[in-house]
């Protein structure tokens, strides 16, 4: 599915809305001042199927703000049969934006929380105070929100977010992004964009069970149309104790990353692609620059894996990508 397609979309369901200020501080850099701000939320139950607001927080008047970070402490408490599943996206003014994380239970969270129990520290989403940073940017008085939804199986226990903002006046905002505070949201990042230009955040979870003969399966494949690119800089894997190996590959172009043997190891134990999560000691791993540099337009690109010649059974791999989205036209 495109990102345009759920770009202002509704979202699925509704709790109440939550988030609080956990502290404001001012910071300077030279003659300007930026106020930091630190926002949580948590959520004691979400019923199947729904999404919930977890932060909702909406901007002071006189200041637009940029989003440069979010932690998820997930619901850690997993009956039998549970799916596992609860993604978090970025939202606006009760619309969505398409960029969405893999924060489930069980070593599948890729927005760590960062407190003293978690090995990584809080997602920073792009480089802060930087024209051109992909950093979510929010108009004067919009709302600043992150979403939770949950899977096939309610949330039982409390979920818990935090996010970093900094709010600016129109003066700082002029002066580090060459736009005012009524229009931060149109620029590089922003989530009004006309022709968007914004993270590229999305996972998948192995489906159906690989076949275990040691074929190349799909993992993840996403349509990209002519009036799209997409370009990677991290891919993170969660394997499965039979996963052997994995590869890029763009359809149109025949084109693969790795190109040769042995590919990309994600054998459990060997796993070249660390996810990044909780649990990791290493954060998602940084593709090299010829990877990154390639452009998948008008095209179908897919991230393909084979199993060491044994059942991967259903959802027994994840994968998260991130990168940059463009609409050409």
């Amino acid at each position: 599915m495109s990102l345009l397609l759920k770009k202002g979309g509704p979202l699925k369901g509704e709790k109440k809305e939550t988030g609080a200020v956990k502290e404001v501080k001012t910071v300077y850099i030279g003659k300007r001042s930026m106020k930091f701000v630190e926002l949580t939320g948590n959520l004691a139950a979400l019923n199947a199927g729904l999404s919930s607001k977890i932060i909702n927080y909406t901007l002071p008047d006189g200041y637009g703000a940029e989003l440069i970070a979010v932690g998820i402490m997930p619901d850690w408490n997993v009956g039998a049969g549970a799916s596992r599943l609860l993604d978090t996206e970025i939202g606006y003014d009760d619309k969505l934006t398409g960029i969405k994380f893999l924060t489930n239970h069980a070593g599948m969270n890729f927005l760590p929380y960062g407190d003293r129990l978690s090995k990584q520290p809080i997602r920073y989403l792009d480089v802060p105070m930087r024209k051109g940073s992909l950093t979510p940017k929010f108009n004067e008085g919009m709302k600043v929100q992150v979403v939770v939804t949950a899977g096939a199986v309610a949330i039982a226990d409390t979920v818990r977010a935090r996010a970093l903002i900094l709010i600016y006046e129109e003066a700082d905002a002029r002066a580090i992004f060459g736009v005012g505070i009524s229009e931060l949201a149109t620029i590089i990042g922003g989530v009004e964009q006309s022709k968007p230009e914004i993270i590229f955040a999305d996972y998948a979870r192995l489906d159906p069970a690989s076949a275990g003969t040691g074929q190349w399966q799909d993992l993840y494949t996403k349509d990209v149309k002519d009036y799209e690119a997409i370009t990677l800089s991290h891919m993170g894997i969660l394997p499965h104790a039979n996963s052997l190996s994995l590869k890029l590959h763009d359809l149109r172009y025949k084109k693969e990353f790795p190109e040769y043997e042995p590919y990309w190891t994600v054998a459990e134990a060997y796993n070249s692609l660390p996810f990044g999560d909780d649990d990791d000691y290493q954060g998602p791993a940084e593709l090299p620059d010829v990877v990154k540099a390639w452009e998948y337009s008008n095209t179908t690109m897919s991230v393909k894996q084979r199993d060491n010649n044994a059942v991967i059974p259903q959802y027994g791999m994840a994968i998260q990508l991130l990168g940059r989205y463009r609409r050409l036209k």
